[in-house]
């Protein structure tokens, strides 16, 4: 009886001591995990603070909607949109989700905002299973568009561009938003009511800017805002990119926004076109006027054109920093550089394009010109000063790069 008390004494104290770790694990959890009733940060919500101009553009796209019509994004130009994926024989999530947005809309009936919903079930999605769908909810296709059309078209929307999953089996919880200036802004739990406190707040902001926040700082959930993933394999279609120039120093394409820029593929050991080129943007550049146009010249070479002999060729063409630097970079990523970012050939150290390409102060390219023909250079030239003039990103055709009039 002696030994069987002390054991009875010990257990007890294990499962009070027990008990008091685990309700004092218990607080400390609640206290991390659960957010102030005013937080407007959603709890497992990770938001980074990115300069504006690092927000990853959304090119045009261009899809059918419920009243069988073609939808094109070019027509969102200067206002902002929501995207959301759904298809219409869900019959439980896609519908709440839906339902959000309904409110959504009505909440900010006052705010010059689109919401898209694309189906990722186009096969059984039909233009008139859309237009019933879009009834149930009262969405009008110019406030609220439900979207289908080829799934390739989806997924290149969806996968390539806001890096979400375009699966039936897989519900996507986010509401994308893209804002007036083309960039894609942020991105929003629609089941998180904390979350859409955010979405409202946020979609008001953007609404009433009326400069582009070049130099603007923005908090924003969009995991892809200012990432440069290292596997090039990892990323299906070039928007932006990162060099190095020939003080060491890196070049970032993002870095670029707000201003209007000339780009050409050379290599240093090109005894023909190349010299010729760089002899014609030697006096090129003294001649670009007072707005800071900036010539960015990419080897097709970065073996051989490595940041010192880029430097003394810079020297050699008695290069001014400020306006013509010299870039080299990855042999697997200079050619898909030029192909698509640019639209040009530039394989490695062989044939590459002789054109001169003009960016605008969106970073994107508004066309390529003979340097060697007097009507093309006036032309760029003229293209050059109407890019520095523009207030708002113009909407371009993404297979010809002309503006859609």
């Amino acid at each position: 009886m002696s030994k069987v008390i002390p054991l009875i004494l010990w257990l007890a104290v294990a499962v009070v001591g027990g008990f008091m770790l685990v309700r004092s694990f218990s607080n400390q959890q609640h206290i991390v995990q659960l957010p102030a009733a005013s937080s407007d940060h959603p709890p497992g919500a990770k938001i980074i603070d990115v300069p504006w101009k690092h927000l990853p553009n959304i090119d045009r796209f261009k899809l059918i909607d419920q009243n069988g019509d073609e939808f094109d994004s070019a027509k969102l130009a200067g206002r902002p949109y929501a995207v959301s994926f759904f298809f219409a024989t869900c019959p439980s999530i896609c519908r709440d989700l839906n339902a959000q947005i309904q409110r959504l809309n009505e909440q900010l009936k006052n705010t010059d905002i689109t919401f898209v919903s694309v189906s990722v079930d186009p096969e059984n999605d039909t233009p008139e299973i859309l237009h019933r769908y879009a009834q149930d909810f009262g969405a009008t296709v110019d406030r609220w568009a439900f979207l289908t059309g080829q799934i390739y078209q989806v997924k290149q929307l969806g996968e390539q561009q806001l890096r979400v999953v375009i699966d039936k089996e897989f519900h996507n919880d986010n509401v994308l938003l893209v804002d007036k200036w083309g960039r894609y802004r942020d991105r929003f739990k629609w089941d998180d009511p904390y979350d859409m406190k955010r979405f409202l707040r946020v979609v008001k902001e953007v609404a009433v800017e009326t400069e582009v926040p070049l130099d603007a700082t923005v908090s924003t959930r969009n995991a892809m805002a200012g990432h440069t993933p290292a596997d090039l394999n990892t990323v299906p279609f070039i928007r932006e990119f990162r060099l190095m120039k020939s003080d060491r120093e890196t070049f970032y394409s993002r870095d670029q926004t707000g201003k209007v820029w000339i780009t050409n593929f050379f290599f240093t050991s090109c005894p023909t076109i190349c010299k010729k080129q760089a002899e014609y943007l030697q006096g090129l550049q003294n001649r670009l006027g007072d707005e800071g146009t900036q010539i960015v010249s990419i080897t097709t070479d970065p073996v051989t054109d490595r940041p010192d002999v880029l430097g003394q060729y810079a020297v050699d063409h008695s290069a001014n920093p400020d306006r013509w630097i010299f870039c080299t970079g990855e042999t697997a990523l200079i050619p898909r550089i030029g192909s698509e970012f640019f639209g040009a050939a530039a394989k490695n150290g062989q044939h590459h394009s002789s054109a001169l390409f003009v960016v605008d102060k969106w970073n994107q390219v508004r066309g390529s010109f003979d340097w060697q023909d007097a009507e093309a250079e006036t032309e760029m030239l003229e293209l050059i000063d109407q890019c520095w003039g523009e207030t708002a990103p113009q909407p371009l055709n993404v297979f010809t790069g002309e503006l859609i009039r």
